[in-house]
């Protein structure tokens, strides 16, 4: 059953702007992490529980496409979702809006692998069925 995920706030802050005023452009690629700890945490898969089960979600691939600026105080509403799943790797795309303007300002990916804690592969579906089951029921494929 999908749940339904809420989307994540992250108010610019000033220590996160570059010379030029706007949201360096580095920054986005935390607040796609404080993201996506939401949406797992939201299926009730927190990092920290995952790992004490001995599964880690390493990050193989990062990409952020910049259409506009944000700013110090701007309020960013980020969502999350699961386009890609194979039981050992997945890819979660994330969009920011200006929830001030309305404006979509930014959409990137990251691609994780699914590892033991010994840093191995790990097949989820076979290993870990209810972890298995709530990424692959959450997966939105794109086309």
């Amino acid at each position: 059953m999908k749940i339904q995920i809420r989307p994540y706030y992250h108010i610019a802050q000033y220590y996160e702007t570059d010379q030029m005023g706007i949201i360096h452009n580095s920054n986005y690629f935390r607040w796609f992490e404080e993201c996506r700890t939401d949406f797992m945490n939201q299926l009730g898969l927190s990092y920290g529980e995952m790992e004490k089960q001995g599964v880690r979600a390493v990050v193989l691939a990062s990409y952020c496409e910049y259409k506009q600026p944000m700013r110090y105080e701007d309020q960013a509403q980020i969502t999350a979702k699961i386009t890609h799943f194979s039981g050992y790797k997945m890819t979660v795309e994330y969009e920011i809006i200006n929830s001030l303007s309305g404006v979509l300002c930014v959409s990137g990916y990251t691609r994780h692998g699914l590892l033991l804690s010994q840093m191995k592969p790990v097949r989820l579906e076979r290993e870990f069925p209810q972890i298995y089951q709530i990424l692959n029921n959450q997966c939105e494929p794109t086309e």
